[in-house]
């Protein structure tokens, strides 16, 4: 992970008043920014609420999940989710888990959890967890100003579940403040994976073997 020269601004946004059962979805393509913003995000929502820091990826002062099981037992956090669809396209679901998922999304709220997730574009999120999502931000480009590097975002309200956004702002973030904050070669090595999956089912337990005689 890079080394941070300082501590981040842990600033929100007026309008980022995000309480427990808040979906926010951050999209864009490769190397927009989506990730980085979802991080900062998740950091300033957890310090400021006093929620716990959880995520798929590597995110500083954050704990990794990595399955089902993980999300189920979540109470009382920010969650940060990125790639959602690697997670929610994958094979290795089934029916039965997608199902206790969107029952356990459903509960998020009372279970005290913002979950904040990422994905190339909005229309390819799993349809259960795009019509839960009120709030969005999309990557808008890039700038630089002296010498320093910008990433600009447009946010919206997605209020009717019906796939319609509705921009409200627009905003530029300073990226060198939160470099280092997230794992950005996270994904490059062997074993390193973005999926939360159903736990491995346990190994059978082996017939005692009979004796002779």
């Amino acid at each position: 992970m890079s080394v941070v020269s300082a501590d981040p601004p842990l600033r929100l946004l007026p309008f980022e008043r995000y309480m427990p059962g808040a979906f926010v979805g951050v999209f864009g393509a490769l190397r927009s920014g989506k990730t980085l913003m979802a991080c900062r995000l998740a950091v300033c929502l957890a310090r400021s609420l006093g929620l716990d820091l959880v995520g798929n990826i590597p995110v500083r002062g954050a704990r990794r999940i990595f399955t089902l099981d993980d999300l189920a037992a979540l109470r009382g956090a920010v969650l940060v989710w990125d790639e959602v669809q690697v997670s929610l396209d994958s094979r290795e679901w089934s029916s039965e888990a997608a199902r206790a998922l969107t029952r356990d999304m459903i509960l998020w709220g009372k279970r005290g959890i913002i979950c904040v997730y990422t994905s190339p574009s909005f229309q390819t999120v799993d349809v259960r967890l795009r019509r839960l999502t009120q709030y969005v931000y999309v990557t808008a480009g890039r700038f630089r100003r002296s010498g320093v590097d910008y990433a600009v975002y447009r946010w919206h309200e997605h209020p009717y579940a019906d796939d319609v956004l509705v921009e409200r702002y627009r905003f530029a973030l300073r990226l060198s403040d939160w470099y280092g904050v997230y794992d950005t070669l996270y994904g490059a090595s062997p074993g390193d994976t973005l999926a939360i999956l159903p736990a491995p089912a346990p190994a059978p337990a082996l017939a005692p073997a009979r004796r002779r005689g």
